[in-house]
C-alpha cells in the first residue's frame, strides 16, 4: 500500500471518529482540519457510506451518524494512550475537584477498551510521571459546582448563587454564565450579573450555594475570551527593567499578565494587565525592585513604598 492510500485510510478513520464525537460535522471544517479540498472530503464520506456507515446529511449542511447507530469501541494508538496518562496527572493536580472525579471515571472507561499490551504500558509508566504543584489546593465547599455551571451554559439558563466577596460579605446573585476559566491557581466564572446589569467575574471557591433555574438567558453571548478582554477588571502597569535581570523573569512575567515587551537603551519596558495590582503583583515586583523602575501607575509605586516600609519596620 503506497503513501497516498495510507494517508487516505488515516483520514477516513479520523473522519469517522469526528462523526462519533460530534452531532454535526461540516465538510468545510474537515477540509481545514486535514488540509485537503472539500471535494476530497465528499469522496471520503462517500467511501464511508459505501462501507455501510449510515451517514445522514449532505454537502453544504453537514454530516452526522444515524441516530442509534453504534460502532465498536475506538482503538487508541500508543502515543494517544501516553498522552491520556500525562493529562490525567495534570487533572489530578490542577483540576477542580468536581471535574477531577468525573475525569477519573472517564479514564476508567478509556482503560476498559484498551488492548492488553496498552494496559501493561499504562501500569509501567503512570508511576513514572508526576506534576509538582507549588500551590496548596483549597478544600471545596461545593462538590459538584463546575458541572452545574457548565450545564447552565449548555442549556442557556440562569443560576442563583450565594457568594462571599473578598471582604467576607455574603450576597445573593442571579447570573448568566458565559464561561469558566482557570487563572492564578483559581477557577472563575465570567457571567452577566442581573443585579449589576453588567459582566462580572466570580471565584468558584467563594460560591457558598448554587442552583439552576428554568429561566432562559436574557441575551446571546459570544466566546469567553471576548468578555475577559473587555470586562476583566484589570489594571495596566508598566515597568522599566534592567536587561541583566530579564533572564530571571522569563516565566514569571507571563504569569503576572505581560502583554508587551520593548527593549530600549535604558532597559526593557514591560507592560502588564493585572488583577493583582494591590496584592500579588507588587509583592512580585519587590523581589527584583532594585533592578526596576515603576513607570505607571502611581498607585503601584505607593504600594511598593508601603511594603518596603513594613519590611524595614519588621527587621530593624
Amino acid at each position: 500500500m503506497n503513501d497516498h492510500y495510507l494517508k487516505k485510510l488515516d483520514r477516513i478513520t479520523a473522519i469517522l471518529t469526528q462523526l462519533q464525537s460530534k452531532p454535526v460535522v461540516r465538510a468545510r471544517d474537515l477540509a481545514e482540519k486535514f488540509d485537503v479540498s472539500i471535494r476530497t472530503i465528499y469522496r471520503d464520506v462517500k467511501t464511508l457510506e459505501n462501507a455501510g456507515i449510515p451517514i445522514v446529511g449532505e454537502a453544504g449542511n453537514g454530516y452526522s451518524l444515524m441516530d442509534g447507530y453504534k460502532l465498536p469501541p475506538v482503538m487508541f494508538t500508543k502515543e494517544e494512550v501516553l498522552s491520556f496518562i500525562t493529562a490525567e496527572k495534570l487533572m489530578q493536580k490542577f483540576s477542580h475537584q468536581s471535574l477531577g472525579n468525573h475525569y477519573q471515571t472517564a479514564m476508567e472507561k478509556v482503560r476498559s477498551v484498551l488492548k492488553y499490551s496498552d494496559k501493561n504500558l499504562i501500569q509501567n509508566i503512570e508511576k513514572q510521571i508526576d506534576v509538582f504543584n507549588v500551590h496548596t489546593q483549597k478544600e471545596d465547599s461545593l462538590k459538584n459546582v463546575i458541572p452545574i455551571i457548565l450545564e447552565s451554559i449548555a442549556e442557556k439558563t440562569q443560576l442563583n448563587i450565594e457568594y462571599q466577596t473578598v471582604d467576607a460579605k455574603v450576597t445573593t446573585r442571579t447570573i448568566e454564565a458565559v464561561g469558566i476559566f482557570f487563572e492564578f491557581n483559581f477557577w472563575y466564572i465570567m457571567a452577566y450579573c442581573t443585579l449589576r446589569k453588567d459582566f462580572r467575574q466570580f471565584r468558584v471557591d467563594r460560591i457558598l450555594q448554587i442552583s439552576k433555574t428554568q429561566v432562559p438567558f436574557l441575551q446571546e453571548y459570544g466566546q469567553i475570551n471576548d468578555y475577559r478582554k473587555s470586562h476583566g477588571n484589570k489594571v495596566r502597569a508598566k515597568l522599566l527593567v534592567d536587561k541583566e535581570i530579564m533572564s530571571h523573569l522569563v516565566n514569571s512575567k507571563k504569569y503576572y499578565g505581560l502583554i508587551e515587551e520593548v527593549e530600549t537603551d535604558q532597559g526593557v519596558e514591560l507592560t502588564f494587565e493585572t488583577e493583582w495590582i494591590d496584592g500579588g503583583f507588587p509583592r512580585w515586583v519587590i523581589t527584583f525592585a532594585d533592578y526596576a523602575t515603576v513607570l505607571e501607575p502611581e498607585s503601584l509605586r505607593v504600594k511598593l513604598n508601603e511594603l518596603l516600609t513594613k519590611m524595614q519596620e519588621r527587621h530593624q
